[in-house]
């Protein structure tokens, strides 16, 4: 079979998506393909080769040209990430961008011989499916009940902070609308553009949090706890404007469909799913992981709730972050998620999302022409974006009475851009809001505000500085006959023996007690959000229990944390061969 195909058409998002690179404003067009750019005719095989030997070339052939593709998207995005010393979203927009028409893409051959079109096709709907499962397992991890429990000063800093940059960046947007193109300047368009700007995105923080190693520190409890108020504000804006995008679509009669799909899929969701998972939960014997049917049943209905909300008219993205949101997060059915899934989904499908991200992305795109009539209303609304939420959330927390270095910090982490933004951006491309172009802008938006925040992040907050004291609190500097604290870390029942053991042979009396806060150190999994919460003991006066929830390498700083806040003297940490990773001793007392 032969087909016909732009040698420099790079385009590979899935056929609804109605922008190539020789349309990148959206505009239907009664010609298929730019007068610019030559036809090339290039042979298609569906069978596999019959090899080298029998004169055959494999790269004529549509899953071995997939299968090379794979090979080079995973093996530049993981070449980045090694010399930078930067989030994860930064490297893989980069390495994604290196296989684009930014870099390498540029030449004909690369694009002839190992991106042609006919294994695109196949790396862009990976890439689509790996943003679903990013969306649900981060969802699956996040805990809505968190948002009552939020102290008042963080739902005031969460509302400044959403509120101020939507009223400035709304009137950016309105003053510069005769420059905009006539899709971006629907109202529904643009208020689309601006709610995305205005709102920080849990997930994204989480996960940067999570690579600078700030996820429970004191300041980055802070900012997932603000983010998440505003996610969940979110996802109902969100709603409002999709309704608002088939409004002046359809009109009245698609708007009152819209919404009775909005309504029949949640009823769906909240009677029917959830309360398949909770039976699920009970159905797993304590201390055991879901069983393996399950959990395939789960992944596989990430799928279902896509192609019903793709069905219903509704964002496709809605799914997954419903069914995430419905799932218990912790133990035993988000925990058994996240180990049985998340390597996976974030080593393996993740590379073709950001491939399908560079592939997209074109700088050559930003030029004279096209930068004045389309691109500059754009980008002046994301710099006023960043600036009015960046000013606004420092002076809401200066307000509260949070320190100057944290409250500096904070409006950085709320300004944090990654996957969920990336994702809204493809759903504007599908939505005709913007074109390849505008897409662009936006990407490097993203890239250039998460590297630039994040070395500032680590410059401004340091998470040793909380746990440092100029008074001296050791067994030396106790005074005799007074009670002496005692901060004790167990990770398991074997190191509890030891403990015992210790304790024994310090020999308290009654005249020189001791006082003890004894941690149990849980690895996070299956949740987000970091945990260190207190369980009363009344049968034992002197003896208070904890738990902290975080990842491996992150523990010391809840042990730190109490020795401050208790004014302990001595901290004992099991000896074990497989030792906490990066504990420093920054928090000796």
């Amino acid at each position: 079979m032969v087909r016909y195909f732009p040698s420099d058409d790079r385009s590979v998002l899935p056929a609804h998506f109605g922008f190539w690179p020789g349309n990148p404003t959206g505009e239907v067009s009664s010609r298929v393909f730019s007068a610019r750019l030559p036809v090339v005719c290039r042979q298609v095989h569906h069978k596999q080769p019959f090899g080298m030997f029998k004169g055959e070339n494999a790269m004529n052939y549509a899953f071995s040209t997939f299968l090379i593709e794979a090979i080079i998207i995973i093996f530049f995005i993981k070449s980045v990430c090694f010399p930078l010393r930067q989030p994860r979203i930064v490297c893989e927009i980069i390495g994604g961008m290196m296989i684009g028409p930014s870099l390498f893409g540029g030449s004909r051959n690369f694009n002839y011989y190992l991106f042609p079109p006919i294994a695109n096709y196949i790396c862009a709907n990976l890439g689509l499916i790996g943003f679903f499962y990013f969306l649900f397992l981060t969802a699956a991890m996040t805990d809505v009940t968190a948002i009552g429990k939020a102290p008042r000063k963080h739902k005031y800093i969460a509302a400044i902070g959403v509120f101020v940059p939507m009223i400035c960046v709304g009137a950016v947007g309105m003053s510069m609308r005769n420059k905009m193109h006539i899709n971006m300047k629907k109202p529904s368009a643009l208020g689309g553009i601006v709610f995305a700007l205005a709102f920080s995105s849990f997930p994204v923080i989480y996960t940067v949090l999570r690579d600078i190693n700030l996820l429970n520190s004191e300041v980055g409890k802070f900012a997932m706890s603000v983010a998440l108020l505003g996610d969940m504000a979110a996802i109902n804006v969100l709603t409002f404007f999709e309704a608002w995008t088939q409004l002046d679509g359809g009109g009245t009669y698609a708007l009152v469909w819209f919404l009775v799909s909005v309504v029949i899929f949640s009823s769906f969701m909240l009677l029917v799913v959830k309360r398949g998972l909770d039976w699920v939960v009970a159905q797993t014997p304590e201390g055991k992981l879901v069983d393996q049917n399950y959990i395939v049943m789960i992944l596989m209905g990430v799928l279902v709730a896509c192609f019903l909300t793709d069905m219903f008219g509704l964002s496709i993205a809605v799914g997954p972050i419903y069914l995430g949101l419905l799932v218990p997060h912790g133990p035993p059915l988000g925990s058994t998620l996240a180990v049985r899934s998340q390597s996976f989904i974030h080593e393996f499908l993740m590379p073709f999302t950001f491939g399908l991200v560079g592939l997209n992305t074109n700088v050559n795109f930003l030029n004279d022409e096209i930068w004045p009539q389309q691109l500059s209303p754009l980008f002046y609304m994301t710099i006023v974006g960043f600036i009015t939420k960046f000013v606004s959330t420092v002076a809401a927390a200066l307000f509260f009475k949070v320190p100057t270095r944290d409250s500096l910090t904070l409006g950085l982490m709320m300004n944090l851009r990654g996957q969920i933004d990336i994702l809204l951006y493809l759903h504007w491309i599908d939505k005709r809001m913007i074109g390849l172009p505008g897409f662009t802008i936006m990407v490097l938006h993203t890239l250039v505000v998460t590297g630039i925040s994040t070395p500032l992040i680590s410059f401004l907050y340091d998470p040793t500085r909380p746990y440092r004291s100029s008074k001296h609190r050791t067994i030396q500097h106790t005074p005799p006959s007074t009670e002496m604290g005692l901060v004790l870390a167990v990770s398991d029942h074997e190191a509890l023996a030891g403990v015992i053991t210790f304790l024994d042979i310090a020999y308290p009396t009654k005249t020189s007690p001791f006082a003890i806060f004894a941690v149990q150190l849980v690895e996070l999994k299956g949740r987000a959000t970091p945990l260190l919460y207190q369980e009363k003991r009344d049968d034992c006066v002197n003896l208070r229990d904890y738990t902290a929830q975080a990842p491996k390498r992150l523990m010391y700083q809840d042990i730190c944390e109490l020795a401050l806040a208790k004014k302990t003297a001595f901290i004992l940490l099991p000896y074990q061969q497989e030792r906490l990773e990066d504990a420093t001793p920054a928090c000796s007392p």
